[in-house]
């Protein structure tokens, strides 16, 4: 095992390019490391990496030996889940970033349906619309609505989110009823800020129209209390807004003109191995999109339907 920490160490350098870096990968401290890489060297006899101010790069006795210990550390990971498939109860860490927005509403029944039937599986939550590099953080996967940060993890798309711009009736009395996306400009945009930089909205037909930016939430329901308190219009998921559409509180503002949906993917990190924990979060959430109104899966996806056991 000593040997598989210092294989670890290794592959986690030269991939960062610095022992930092690995340090910060793998949770340990620099000078572990480097003692795990040097240790490796000697009973090896060969230089594996060369030092220098700017960090660390493989010899050629390095580069055979990553290659050979990224498949060693590959094929632990297939017989580590596997042994844990035996297992009648799935357990362990499953580290997860997901966005915001879909953290605080989507997830929240996905995790307490997976607590309740599996109390062994930890899940790790990092809720954030920043972009993020899987392996450099430690974790296994990532919801988001973009594939930023993927790296060499595999990206699959899970589905399409409805969008829809949303007023309060108050607003719009006060204001007017834009009738052309040309009557959005006088008015206050509600910006959120997963997208800092928008002034425009775009809409499915390929039109665009330009918006002045008022407000910036910086929390989804901040979005929806902007909204509720008439502040100005909003660009919001349909499936997040339906309470109040429901209530008659907001309207859909230009409901003709549809948006450009929002796209949500699933982000595995590098080297993750298929594993029953992986599998339970992800056809949960697949199930939990399938059954939320106005999010349409990709066409690769079935849902299970299946609900952990009491």
């Amino acid at each position: 095992m000593e040997n598989i920490a210092a294989i670890r160490s290794l592959v986690a350098a030269c991939e960062a390019g610095s022992l930092s870096a690995a340090a910060r990968r793998l949770g340990i401290s620099q000078p572990a490391v480097s003692q795990q890489i040097a240790a490796l060297e000697q009973s090896l006899g060969v230089a594996l990496v060369v030092r220098g101010r700017n960090g660390v790069r493989p010899t050629e006795a390095g580069r055979l030996a990553v290659h050979h210990g990224a498949e060693v550390l590959d094929r632990l990971s297939q017989m580590q889940d596997a042994l844990a498939a035996l297992s009648t109860e799935p357990e362990g860490r499953l580290g997860l970033w997901c966005a915001l927005l879909m953290a605080q509403s989507l997830l929240v029944p996905v995790l307490a349906d997976l607590r309740l039937g599996y109390p062994k599986l930890k899940i790790d939550l990092h809720a954030s619309d920043e972009q993020v590099d899987l392996a450099d953080a430690g974790l296994d996967l990532a919801i988001q609505a973009g594939t930023g940060g993927a790296g060499s993890g595999t990206v699959r798309k899970l589905a399409e989110v409805e969008l829809c711009l949303v007023a309060s009736r108050a607003y719009l009395d006060r204001v007017g009823r834009p009738g052309t996306p040309e009557d959005l400009s006088p008015l206050d945009y509600i910006q959120y800020r997963d997208d800092p930089d928008e002034n425009t909205i775009v809409f499915a037909h390929g039109g665009t129209a330009v918006v002045t930016v008022a407000f910036a939430a910086q929390m989804p329901n901040l979005l929806l209390h902007a909204v509720e308190n008439h502040l100005g219009f909003a660009k919001a998921p349909r499936y997040f807004v339906a309470d109040l559409l429901a209530r008659g509180d907001v309207e859909i503002i230009l409901p003709e003109h549809r948006l450009v949906p929002k796209l949500i993917y699933l982000i595995r990190a590098p080297g993750l191995a298929a594993s029953r924990r992986v599998s339970l979060f992800v056809d949960r959430f697949i199930d939990e999109m399938a059954r939320t109104p106005h999010i349409h899966l990709a066409p690769d996806l079935r849902p299970s339907m299946t609900t952990p056991p009491a």
